[in-house]
């Protein structure tokens, strides 16, 4: 992941200002990037995803894998679909191989990243979705870059 500082924020009004949004972002995604996607059930994280998706080239069913825990989608690359609402711990999340999975060439989204935060690359997209109300959503968009290397001063 080759990504500078990203910071956007946005207020979608419609299905169709969100997908705008998604495809955006889409085509800024490179192979290895992990976007962890928040906010609360309902806010629309899995059309995001969708969006995002057929944006990259997939043109079958995009579904939330609230239940199957991983979909994969291939596109012009694999897309690594995971929703961990249902899981419980973290060994859990390794018995499906989740980190053996992180090393797989492909983008990766994950839905619920709550549950696996400390478990993340240092770099990662976090897109947070919050309801504002029945039609309108607040999107907000940043890269996560942790433990960045600070230059030693003497």
């Amino acid at each position: 992941m080759a990504h500078d500082s990203y910071f956007r924020e946005y207020t979608s009004s419609s299905e169709r200002e969100t997908t705008q949004i998604a495809k955006d972002f889409a085509d800024i995604l490179q192979i290895g990037d992990v976007v962890a996607l928040k906010g609360e059930l309902g806010s629309g994280k899995t059309f995001f995803v969708k969006k995002v998706v057929e944006e990259l080239g997939f043109d079958g069913y995009v579904s939330s894998p609230t239940f199957t825990i991983l979909n994969i989608y291939e596109a012009s690359t694999y897309l690594y679909h995971f929703d961990f609402y249902r899981l419980k711990n973290v060994e859990e999340i390794e018995k499906i191989g989740f980190f053996d999975l992180l090393m797989e060439e492909g983008i990766f989204f994950i839905e619920w990243p709550e549950k696996v935060e400390k478990l993340l690359p240092d770099e990662y997209f976090e897109i947070r979705i919050d309801i504002v109300n029945g039609t309108h959503r607040k999107i907000r968009i940043k890269k996560i870059i942790r433990n960045e290397d600070v230059p030693c001063q003497n």
